[in-house]
């Protein structure tokens, strides 16, 4: 059994967590079930998922990057992710990012400790790893709904992050699974991010939604309704000549800037009252 990942049972989900601080979620409904997200999938994240479920599943991408998207190719079924998306997850998931991943996995960095440690499993194989692909991809788009047996999950489209960013609606228990369309600590910088006005747009649609709780990619905290407020603000105030310079694993021809709310910086990132966006000067 892979011990690479580790199970939590939540209200009315799964929750399946890995090293590099990488959620996926597994809902069960009484006909089928559905997997949310893939993470980089340097484990057996098909092994894990049927350890909670042996039903008919659905897999959904909230968007196209590697961190949610890498485990697709371990399924048989499709993938359903947005169109705008797909030629990104084909970039994400290629052989090339596959090997840069795996190396910088060696080295990963735990950012609220600033301690280096290695994500890969033990019985990793780079090569197999390389060779995996992106999956059987579908499209979805907004509104299609997924009906796993008295249990719902609505799309609904959150481009900002990226152009076909996508959440998944559990109507039944008013949660919105979010990846990472919105947070604390959004990346806007790159070719694949849509305009600082349309990141914002989805902000104000979330918030408008009034869900329960947001369930993030890479939070294990729940995101509340009231923290979009602090969001819209850190997005709307953002000043790229004010902004830190920050050093990404990738874009630094963008040049990105961390813009944070009244003046703070990265230091303060995991403090209450900490928002920012990382633009670049065109953002």
């Amino acid at each position: 059994m892979e011990t690479y990942y580790q199970i939590e049972k939540m209200d009315g989900y799964d929750r399946i967590s890995s090293p590099e601080n990488v959620f996926s979620y597994v809902i069960v409904g009484s006909e089928s079930a559905m997997l949310i997200d893939t993470g980089y999938g340097y484990g057996n994240l098909r092994e894990v998922v049927r350890t909670i479920t042996e039903k008919p599943l659905y897999i959904i991408n909230t968007h196209g990057h590697c961190d949610h998207a890498g485990g697709n190719a371990q399924f048989e079924e499709p993938v359903y992710i947005h169109e705008k998306d797909m030629e990104l997850c084909r970039e994400h998931t290629s052989e090339n990012i596959r090997r840069d991943n795996a190396e910088r996995a060696k080295h990963s960095l735990d950012y609220e400790t600033g301690n280096e440690y290695n994500g890969l499993p033990e019985e990793f194989h780079v090569e197999t790893y390389a060779a995996l692909g992106c999956g059987d991809l579908r499209v979805v788009k907004e509104g299609d709904v997924f009906d796993l047996g008295g249990i719902h999950m609505e799309i609904l489209e959150t481009p900002g992050h990226t152009k076909g960013g996508i959440s998944v609606f559990y109507r039944e228990k008013n949660l919105l699974f979010i990846g990472d369309a919105a947070g604390h600590f959004v990346w806007l910088f790159s070719e694949e991010t849509t305009s600082r006005e349309e990141y914002i747009q989805t902000l104000e649609k979330m918030y408008a939604l009034n869900a329960a709780g947001y369930i993030s990619g890479h939070n294990p905290d729940v995101i509340k309704r009231e923290d979009f407020l602090l969001y819209i603000r850190a997005a709307k105030e953002a000043d790229y000549e004010k902004g830190e310079p920050f050093h990404a694993f990738f874009g630094e021809e963008y040049c990105p800037r961390v813009c944070a709310v009244d003046g703070m910086t990265l230091k303060e990132m995991f403090q209450p009252g900490f928002a920012a966006v990382v633009i670049s000067a065109e953002k």
